[in-house]
């Protein structure tokens, strides 16, 4: 892959990078830092414990009906529906990311959602979203799409 070359034009607070055949303009918001917190409401509760639990281990906060894991800086969390602003579905179109340290573990973490019981959407890839990355993408029983993911160093 070739390298980007990458420049920033503070008075624009615009991103650009740069590669060969195109260019890459990233609009930054300077107030927004990061997206955390992830938290599903699910009808199915308790089947969704014991499902995130068989992929991250056991919750590691546990307060009434908030259970949670932790995710590098930032945390899943999951919720009784009935919490939830639409207390007689499950998420309709959530997704969320998983980054891994190594390209190897989107492999490994991808094969333990659908031994958990995951369907396949995106099969383990090198590609380029945004960025290049190794990529693989599952829906979860509950109706959560999870991409999972690992930067490659170009």
């Amino acid at each position: 892959m070739e390298n980007y070359q990458c420049f920033t034009l503070f008075n624009y607070n615009i991103f650009l990078g740069i590669k060969s055949d195109y260019i890459i303009v990233y609009q930054m918001n300077d107030e927004i830092v990061g997206l955390n917190y992830v938290s599903l409401y699910i009808k199915d509760f308790e089947k969704a414990i014991e499902y995130y639990s068989q992929i991250f281990g056991p919750p590691t906060y546990i307060e009434g009906k908030t259970y949670g894991w932790p995710m590098g800086s930032t945390w899943l969390t999951l919720f009784p529906s009935k919490f939830g602003s639409n207390k007689n579905t499950n998420p309709c179109n959530t997704e969320f990311a998983v980054q891994v340290n190594t390209p190897k573990a989107v492999d490994k973490l991808y094969k333990k959602f659908l031994a958990a019981g995951a369907q396949s959407y995106s099969s383990p890839e090198d590609t380029e979203m945004y960025e290049a990355m190794r990529y693989a993408c599952i829906d979860d029983p509950f109706g959560v799409r999870v991409d999972i993911y690992c930067p490659l160093k170009i």
